[in-house]
């Protein structure tokens, strides 16, 4: 995939895993995707998740390597435990990850629930639903004493103008285009229900499959990739227009089973289509 996307003119490639551990790159892995990316000519952004004991050390000897390239290279962190150690690494330019970045909005029940609240308590539950966990100044100051200089929220429209405090504040923000993460589970559905038996040996399945997911009483779809279940969400270029009025940094767009944006062709595709906005 990474060959794949290579072939399209996007000007970055985050490289790694947001959700499950399990899909760490190993070191030599990481230095292999790091040269091909840069030779290729686009900017490398190494992507890290949640991290268990086991895995925080992989990870710090990764982060080891890309400090001292000798090239600034941005890192989304997921794990608030990174930040203690990050200082050690100068080079990296450090972005806040989604799972560091509380929504409310992204529940899928939220218009049931505003709709049963009074005018009234409505407005106001909008504006609490809709804005991040750092529209706070002290949030704010508190990731900035650490030099995070970015950070990756969802693509829910009526939240984009709260993000016009975060950009006032100093940081950069990427928006993710389709998938909402709507839940994550320290164990795999994915891997319970095609009985991968550990987790260090998972196949993983979630490169190729995922599982559709209805709720009809209320006429909801989700979708379960790996330990994470997302809603999809399309984009319009109203909205596109818009992000890029207000200065957003990036569009992130995800290569998976449920984007089936899988081929160069398709992302310079999508690409033609957001810019045509």
């Amino acid at each position: 995939m990474l060959e794949e996307i290579m072939k399209s003119s996007c000007d970055r490639v985050r490289f790694g895993t947001d959700f499950c551990e399990w899909k760490i790159p190993n070191l030599e892995v990481l230095k292999k995707a790091y040269s091909f990316v840069h030779e290729g000519g686009k900017e490398f952004i190494y992507v890290t998740p949640r991290l268990s004991n086991s895995s925080f050390k992989r990870v710090q000897e990764q982060l080891a390597f890309l400090s001292n390239n000798g090239r600034e290279t941005k890192v989304v962190i997921n794990d608030l435990g990174l930040i203690s150690i990050l200082e050690k690494y100068p080079n990296l330019k450090l972005h806040l990850g989604r799972r560091l970045v509380f929504m409310p909005a992204r529940c899928p029940w939220i218009e049931e629930t505003l709709f049963r609240a009074g005018f009234f308590e409505r407005k106001k539950l909008e504006e609490l639903y809709h804005q991040t966990s750092l529209n706070y100044a002290p949030t704010i100051h508190f990731y900035q004493k650490y030099g995070i200089k970015g950070v990756d929220v969802d693509w829910i429209p009526r939240s984009f103008l709260y993000l016009n405090f975060l950009i006032r504040n100093g940081f950069t923000v990427s928006v993710h285009i389709h998938l909402i993460p709507v839940t994550i589970t320290r164990r795999c559905h994915t891997a319970r229900f095609l009985s991968e038996k550990e987790p260090q040996i998972c196949s993983r399945p979630c490169d190729k499959r995922a599982f559709l997911l209805k709720q009809p009483t209320l006429k909801k779809e989700f979708y379960l990739h790996g330990n994470t279940v997302f809603r999809f969400i399309q984009s319009s270029l109203k909205d596109v227009k818009q992000l890029h009025e207000q200065g957003i940094e990036e569009l992130v767009v995800t290569v998976n089973p449920i984007t089936k944006i899988d081929s160069g062709e398709k992302i310079d595709a999508f690409i033609q289509n957001l810019r045509k906005s």
